[in-house]
């Protein structure tokens, strides 16, 4: 994972895995994450996720990725909430995804739009229970 893709923009699922996961690591530490500062927490971030990934890219770069990333979680965990509103009780989960996916185009008047970052979803939307380490 070198910082050319970086600066090209490009970020692969597994590194907005990671990121999401540095997240929930450093910002949400029982322990620590009400405590920090913004810019310690995110040097703490910086750092977690260039252990791991061996990557080089700089902390602006991880900062402005989680923003995007942010806004698109968001969308995506409002157009759950309002799909849930117009639940059947005889539909599947497939059903329930396609009626997400529906919702989430239909936010900001984006209908073709459609969310594919289930994998970071999957990693931010319970964080208070996934954070139970902290990063020394």
């Amino acid at each position: 994972m070198a910082s050319s893709i970086k600066a090209r923009g490009s970020w692969t699922t597994m590194e907005d895995v990671l990121l999401c996961e540095c997240w929930v690591q450093v910002g949400h530490c029982p322990i620590t994450g009400n405590e920090m500062k913004f810019s310690y927490m995110w040097r703490k971030i910086h750092a977690e996720f260039c252990r791991r990934s061996g990557s080089a890219s700089t902390e602006m770069a991880l900062a402005s990725r989680c923003k995007i990333l942010n806004k698109e979680l968001g969308k995506w965990r409002d157009a759950s909430a309002k799909a849930r509103d117009n639940v059947r009780s005889s539909e599947n989960l497939g059903n329930e995804i396609m009626r997400v996916q529906m919702c989430f185009g239909a936010i900001g008047g984006q209908s073709k739009k459609s969310f594919n970052n289930h994998q970071c979803w999957e990693v931010v939307k319970n964080y208070s229970h996934r954070s139970d380490r902290c990063v020394e």
